[in-house]
């Protein structure tokens, strides 16, 4: 099974919103049509929700389709998040990386990202300390097929 996986900044600028999930919706066509049967969302932000929302639509058209949720730590399910909430039951499986929330589930969570998959969505705003970036670091490092929708504000007006 193909898999890809989905990062991205955790606020997304109310001006690129439309044109971000344009081009999430555009890659996750293009991965379809590429054979990716597994996705991965970390559900952790707009970014993240928007993308398991796509796929779930899709799902629609293309039930072997498989939605995981990569969740940091186990009370992370219970949050009150409308969207969240709403997605979730949506997903194929759920992946919980820790039982407590510590310093360390965040970046055990990325690496699942990573190790798992062949292909990644970053949705990039250029800053270098954040865990989007962290996981483009890695997925670079592992040689793993990078997909940008840059958002940086040198890129888009």
């Amino acid at each position: 099974m193909k898999t890809v996986c989905v990062t991205g900044p955790r606020e997304i600028p109310k001006n690129k919103i439309e044109y971000v999930r344009q081009e999430l919706q555009r890659e996750i066509e293009k991965a379809i049509a590429d054979g990716f049967t597994r996705f991965l969302s970390s559900m952790s932000n707009n970014v993240d929700l928007d993308f398991a929302a796509i796929v779930a639509e899709k799902k629609k058209q293309y039930p072997d389709l498989y939605v995981e949720a990569v969740i940091p730590y186990s009370d992370r399910i219970k949050s009150k998040d409308r969207r969240f909430q709403e997605l979730m039951p949506q997903c194929s499986g759920v992946k919980v990386i820790s039982h407590e929330r510590d310093r360390d589930c965040y970046f055990a969570r990325n690496r699942y990202l990573v190790e798992k998959s062949e292909r990644v969505i970053a949705v990039s705003d250029g800053k270098q300390k954040s865990d989007a970036a962290q996981t483009l670091r890695m997925a670079a490092a592992k040689g793993l097929e990078l997909r940008i929708i840059d958002i940086s504000d040198e890129q888009i007006e």
